[in-house]
């Protein structure tokens, strides 16, 4: 009897195993097909060069910067792209240690009595030293597929980035020194105005204004410092050689006209003088009032009264007037001078503090 097998079974194993294996042999396809795309194909034919394998690698006049990356999941892209920004970062470490490098090396020749340069210890960032960056040469491995890229910069795109920044930090302190010298109201001593703006002039003439962005700006600088020169001379030529005046009445009984009357007679002399009025309300504050505002000298008068009644019911008026004269540039002083006056009435009213004040004051002459 003859033997009929059953190959249903058997067909449907062979046709699972068929098919897992095309699927096998479809995805080994896709992936050749992959790594065609995007893997090896491409890379360098050139040996690998010098600076790939040279850790120490150097280009007279660069600074240089080397950076690889991968394949690990990334496509030729992305390999490429992280490479470059590696480069870019070991370079710019390269350039941060060779400026710390120099700073320390110029410190120390400083102190030695040798003049340090100016920009010597500005830091620069890598946003603004990169900017020169130049990508030199790449090279793709085709044994790991890795990709390698060589970026250069310059040593003189360094040190003119480095000059930049010191040009910008100088324009910086000159503001800062220019808006010292125009503030009247927070600097009343005409002589440290005088010398912000002093210093505002000398740190302008170290700044190259064409490397600055802002190079339109600076000339506006430019003109606000000379018309801030222009009037503070001219302020200074108005009291330089002139005499303060200033009448304190330190009991507060005498009015306005008289203490007026005493600063007419006063102005009278052949000293040019001018009147603070109501600047002041110390002795000392009329001293630092004259000072500031850049007077030579001050004359300062101090009044004061007092009335006193007879034994006839009568009522006499005593003025006295303490004079003092302040040599400001010297250092020195005249007086105090002491005169006093008197006025006879029968009544507060009567008494002529006007006459007394004019009689005393002659005593001063």
């Amino acid at each position: 009897m003859r033997k009929v097998c059953d190959c249903r079974l058997n067909t449907g194993v062979y046709m699972k195993k068929l098919f897992a294996g095309l699927m096998l042999f479809s995805m080994s396809l896709i992936s050749f097909q992959a790594w065609a795309l995007w893997g090896c194909d491409g890379a360098s034919k050139e040996a690998k060069p010098e600076w790939v394998s040279k850790l120490d690698y150097s280009l007279p006049g660069f600074y240089v910067g080397v950076g690889s990356a991968g394949k690990e999941g990334k496509n030729r892209e992305e390999q490429i792209k992280a490479a470059a920004s590696n480069a870019k970062s070991n370079l710019a470490q390269g350039i941060e240690a060779r400026i710390i490098l120099e700073n320390k090396q110029s410190t120390q020749v400083n102190n030695q009595g040798v003049k340090q340069d100016a920009q010597t210890n500005v830091t620069v960032s890598a946003e603004e030293v990169l900017r020169g960056l130049k990508t030199k040469d790449q090279w793709i491995d085709k044994d790991t597929c890795s990709v390698y890229t060589l970026v250069v910069i310059s040593v003189d795109s360094v040190k003119q980035a480095k000059r930049e920044k010191t040009m910008k930090l100088k324009f910086e302190k000159f503001k800062e020194l220019l808006a010292e010298g125009e503030d009247r109201n927070k600097n009343q001593d005409i002589r440290l105005r005088r010398n912000f703006l002093e210093n505002a002039q000398a740190t302008l003439a170290d700044i190259d204004l064409s490397l600055l962005q802002e190079e339109a700006q600076g000339k506006v600088y430019v003109k606000r410092l000379n018309d801030a020169i222009t009037l503070m001379n001219k302020e200074t030529s108005q009291v330089r050689g002139r005499m303060a005046l200033v009448a304190l009445n330190t009991d507060g009984t005498l009015n306005a006209g008289v203490m007026g009357k005493m600063l007419d007679q006063l102005r009278a002399s052949d000293i040019p003088t001018e009147r603070l009025l109501g600047a002041c309300n110390t002795e000392d504050e009329c001293r630092t009032m004259a000072t500031k505002r850049g007077f030579s000298k001050l004359a300062l008068l101090k009044a004061a009264s007092k009335v006193e009644i007879s034994q006839m019911g009568a009522r006499k008026g005593t003025i006295t007037i303490i004079r003092t004269i302040y040599d400001i540039e010297n250092h020195k002083q005249q007086g105090p001078h002491t005169v006093s006056a008197q006025v006879i009435g029968w009544s507060n009213e009567e008494l002529d503090w006007n006459a007394a004040a004019e009689k005393a004051m002659q005593g001063l002459n």
